[in-house]
């Protein structure tokens, strides 16, 4: 799929259907593949997308070709990996 260029993390901006479809056959074929495929793509990707600057454009370009390999961690205290479940409150603080 990345060779041939069938999805890029870019989708999340121009086609959104298009990453969530790879996804979904992905999960039909094979369930590891798929479980990779939402980590690099979706966890990485997807927060780089929703998240870059211009000085991650590079890094970004290098991601659909899996030039850049990326990870995701997800965690809070005390709660493992239930994410559903999780419930973190964040509180501004003006003054730091």
């Amino acid at each position: 799929m990345c060779d041939e260029g069938l999805v890029s993390i870019f989708d999340f901006e121009t086609d959104p259907h298009n990453i969530f479809t790879a996804h979904e056959m992905l999960g039909q074929v094979n369930g590891d593949l798929a479980t990779k495929f939402t980590v690099q793509f979706n966890l990485f990707g997807g927060t780089l997308t929703g998240l870059y600057s211009k000085r991650h454009l590079p890094i970004m370009k290098e991601v659909d070709s899996l030039k850049n390999m990326g990870c995701f961690c997800f965690t809070e205290l005390g709660y493992g990996n239930n994410a559903p479940e999780m419930e973190t409150t964040s509180t501004y603080d003006h003054s730091t």
